[in-house]
């Protein structure tokens, strides 16, 4: 009888063992769920927020050398500038578009023809139309580039297409 109760009582220990175990997994889980969340909810917000970083940055760049010295351009200079700290704050790093181009970080909306490219099929930036960024290290926005073909490549191409014909 004794050893029936001994059994039973470890029985119901091993059974509290594993609820108490599973409640601070479901804890976990619940916490990085909000915290995925929160991620989530900032990473939108901050999608939104990048059109108007960018109008900001395109009106000062139209402002003539006499404006430049107002105190309204000064105004929004500085308000960009805290603009960036604060989105910097959060995470956001814009992408480097100089060099070789990244699928994985650039998406290309136009091309060139290009002499300086290299030999080795690597594709050149020429120009960036739009900046990119990356959130807490994932990329939010890629950024949007001209690259640039390869001449020789491109004659080789018109040659063979004239053989064909």
């Amino acid at each position: 009888m004794v050893k029936k109760q001994d059994t039973k009582i470890q029985e119901l220990e091993n059974q509290l063992k594993r609820a108490v175990a599973d409640y601070h997994n479901l804890e976990k889980r619940v916490q990085e769920g909000r915290s995925e969340l929160t991620n989530f909810v900032g990473a939108e917000l901050i999608k939104r927020l990048l059109p108007v970083l960018d109008h900001l940055k395109t009106a000062l760049n139209g402002v003539s050398e006499e404006e430049k010295e107002s105190g309204w351009v000064k105004g929004v200079e500085l308000a960009v500038k805290e603009f960036e700290a604060v989105l910097e704050s959060e995470g956001l790093e814009e992408i480097s578009a100089d060099g070789i181009f990244d699928p994985s970080l650039h998406e290309a909306v136009d091309v060139k023809e290009d002499s300086a490219s290299s030999s080795t099929g690597e594709t050149r930036i020429l120009e960036i139309v739009k900046k990119g960024y990356n959130l807490n290290g994932k990329v939010i926005r890629p950024a949007q580039v001209v690259v640039g073909r390869k001449l020789e490549s491109s004659n080789m191409n018109q040659e063979l297409r004239e053989e064909n014909e």
